[in-house]
């Protein structure tokens, strides 16, 4: 009977299925090339991102008869191995405390990720600490890195030493396809190319303003100090705070090293995260998911900070759906891996005011999940409480320095609800418009509104919003695949939900597409493990052979924006680095280098120079007050509060100010954008007078054509009327000229 039955099981499985059912199997595959087709017929029309070869040799092959050039990188790459080598032995500590000896949660190659992110973590936090007590400086960094590699050293044998052992013993059973390897030649293409702009010096604005700008501020000054006049400062800066480490024992180039290693770290997280889900091919797809898109790799190549921000977000998510993936029996609101996703969320928060949203995503996870998964119940919400307040203790540094400076824990935002110092309505006007913030009026005040921002998605990939935010095509050929896949694990449920709030947190506040790398990230994952995984070979295959496609246009695109701004000519020594910094490049408008050079040869050691025109503070080796864009410049506010000419001259010596550079090309550029200089007509009278008994010119250069504008003057400030004429008062005649318009 048992035959008869095993006969008759294999004589129905042997009958072809109904020509229906074949149908249905291939309509998803159709309808996904369908959507491909629309979006690339589309793309190529509007983008010239198609336009590209993709397999003309890269920028680095090219110039690899002068790979000896790169030598010149080796003292930083020695201090980028000392402090990654302090991450790993400070944050495999502090993994050790909190996620305990024997987590069973986290493998050995996630042991690795987990502990060089809380050890960067740490290194930044214990960097603001030196700058709190006043000892932001290289001898105290050192003592700082060598107690950490000494209390790593004094734990190898028993905690570092087994957990190396099973990382050598778990990378060993990991097998490649033939498929991983063409992925794995086009991370390598990724990477090569965005290692060109990371060598390369810094002329990124942002960076130069306070990414870099504000930590070399508090080094030259050897401590945290309130920077009133530079709203950029009171942003969460843990990542500045790593790149004020560097500048201690460095330069920018470390710095960018810094940033590229955090990228490092994140492709690391995307590979371990898609192989546990999914496989060693999701993992790898993840990979390239993310830095295929465009402005993955330009930020990286900066010592900016989303790449950064995107790690510390990703880490969290993934201790979170380490934890929530478990059966909730076994998960308690004290938890190991819940309170390393509070960690990590804390530090991730600290990148940047809009990373906050990880916390936020992550409460939505443990109290939003299906209840059968320990969520939407009383322990649910004790598990948020208690991540919630592990995220904001390890996030309360930066409040705590936002109180003591500007009297506001979260300025420029809330002084309605905390006080403190109030930005200017206009200002704050330009500062929101430049970081596209969401205009929910505009966004829902009418059906074209309404239609626009649903919209969003598709216009800003077809457009994109500027080289830094351009994001490709890929991640909307994706966009539908979580709403016509089954999402049968636990943890791809818990990353789409993750995913789904991070998207509508950074849509009803901003359109900036970089301000989403922390939601991208997630989502890399999440897609991988769809199209990976399908159960239709077509759509597999599909998304597997656009994905190569992407990223080799993705490498294409990164190698011909280092050849426009021509960074790669230091890289490979065909121009040396201080000329290059003279002179204007695509995204370096009226440079200022010139000046900082005579700045750093000539005035005395303890000269504070007032940047006026110009905002970009780094490079600067003296003690510097630079204005943002988006604050009033101390020479026109100390004008304003002035009634004579006298009292002027006390209020800046009372600063410390004993020299003015002016960066008047600059001025010309943004000035009556951002309204540089709000004189009144009194005020203006106030600094004239002045001018002409205490300024005297001690360097220009003035050179104008059709490409540079570079008009750079320096002024020393003197006690007393110096002989002569008074200099050219160009601010007057900037004044006057803007009266007339």
């Amino acid at each position: 009977m048992a035959k008869n039955k095993r006969k008759e099981a294999a004589r129905q499985a042997a009958v072809p299925a109904p020509a229906g059912f074949r149908a249905a199997a291939w309509l998803l595959p159709a309808a996904a090339a369908v959507w491909t087709l629309v979006v690339l017929f589309n793309y190529k029309a509007q983008n010239i991102f198609f336009r590209l070869n993709p397999f003309d040799p890269p920028l680095w092959l090219a110039n690899l008869n002068r790979a000896g050039a790169l030598l010149q990188y080796l003292p930083q790459l020695g201090l980028l191995a000392v402090f990654t080598l302090f991450a790993l032995s400070a944050g495999g500590l502090l993994l050790r405390a909190a996620a305990g000896p024997d987590n069973e949660d986290i493998g050995a190659l996630d042991w690795l990720l987990f502990s060089l992110g809380l050890g960067y973590g740490a290194l930044s936090l214990l960097t603001l600490g030196l700058g709190a007590a006043g000892l932001l400086n290289s001898s105290a960094l050192i003592v700082l890195l060598g107690c950490g590699l000494a209390a790593g050293a004094a734990r190898f044998r028993a905690d570092f030493l087994p957990r190396l052992a099973a990382l050598r013993a778990e990378v060993r059973t990991i097998r490649f396809s033939g498929l991983d390897l063409v992925l794995l030649f086009v991370l390598f293409l990724l990477g090569a190319s965005t290692l060109v702009l990371t060598l390369a010096p810094e002329i990124f604005f942002d960076s130069l303003v306070y990414h870099l700008g504000t930590p070399a501020f508090y080094v030259n000054e050897g401590r945290l100090l309130a920077a009133p006049d530079n709203l950029h400062s009171a942003s969460p800066l843990l990542m500045q705070m790593l790149y004020a480490a560097a500048l201690l024992l460095s330069d920018d180039t470390l710095a960018k090293l810094l940033h590229f290693t955090a990228g490092a770290g994140l492709c690391g997280t995307l590979f371990a995260m898609g192989r546990r889900y999914a496989g060693v091919t999701a993992g790898l797809a993840a990979c390239v998911i993310f830095l295929g898109m465009p402005m993955t790799g330009l930020n990286l190549g900066t010592t900016g900070v989303e790449v950064g921000a995107a790690w510390f977000s990703l880490l969290a998510a993934y201790a979170l759906f380490l934890f929530t993936a478990r059966e909730p029996e076994g998960s308690g609101p004290f938890d190991r891996t819940l309170l390393l996703a509070g960690v990590l969320a804390g530090l991730a928060g600290g990148t940047k005011y809009t990373s906050l949203f990880t916390v936020v995503a992550g409460l939505a996870v443990l109290l939003l999940r299906r209840p059968a998964e320990g969520g939407r119940g009383l322990p649910a919400v004790k598990q948020a409480l208690v991540f919630g307040a592990v995220a904001g203790l390890v996030f309360s540094p930066w409040m705590i320095k936002n109180l003591l400076f500007h009297g506001n824990p979260l300025y420029p935002y809330f002084s309605g609800l905390f006080g403190g110092q109030v930005v200017d309505p206009f200002r704050w006007g330009v500062f929101n418009s430049d970081c596209f913030a969401r205009d929910l009026r505009a966004a829902f005040g009418s059906l074209a509104g309404f239609w626009q921002f649903l919209s969003h998605p598709w216009r800003l990939t077809m457009s994109g919003a500027g080289n830094a935010d351009f994001i490709g095509p890929f991640i909307l050929l994706c966009a539908p695949l979580p709403f016509a896949l089954r999402l049968e694990k636990t943890a791809l449920r818990h990353m789409a939900l993750f995913s789904a709030v991070m998207w509508a947190l950074w849509a009803f506040s901003t359109t900036m597409p970089r301000y989403l790398l922390p939601g991208l990230a997630v989502m890399s994952v999440l897609f991988a493990a769809l199209f990976t995984g399908a159960t239709h070979k077509a759509l597999r295959w599909l998304f597997l052979g656009l994905l190569v496609f992407s990223g080799l246009y993705g490498a294409r695109w990164l190698g011909m924006f280092a050849e426009s701004q021509e960074g790669w000519q230091v890289v490979f020594g065909l121009q040396k680095r201080a000329d290059y910094l003279r002179s204007q490049h695509s995204s370096y408008p009226t440079p200022y280098y010139a000046a900082m050079e005579y700045i750093n040869a000539e005035l005395p050691p303890d000269s504070r120079v007032l940047f006026v025109g110009e905002s970009r503070g780094y490079y600067c080796g003296r003690k510097f007050a630079a204005s943002s864009v988006y604050d009033d410049n101390l020479l026109v506010r100390a004008a304003a509060e002035a009634a004579t000419p006298e009292e002027l001259q006390a209020g800046l010596k009372a600063a410390g100010i004993t020299h003015i550079f002016l960066n008047l090309g600059e001025a010309l550029r943004v000035g009556d954008t951002y309204r540089l200089f709000p004189w009144s007509e009194r005020s203006m009278a106030v600094f004239s007078a002045w001018w002409e008994r205490h300024a005297r010119q001690v360097w220009a250069d003035m050179r104008r054509n059709n490409w540079e504008q570079r008009l750079l003057l320096v002024y020393k400030i003197e006690d007393a009327p110096g002989p002569g004429p008074a200099p050219q008062n160009y601010l007057r005649e900037l004044y006057l000229r803007s009266q007339k318009k």
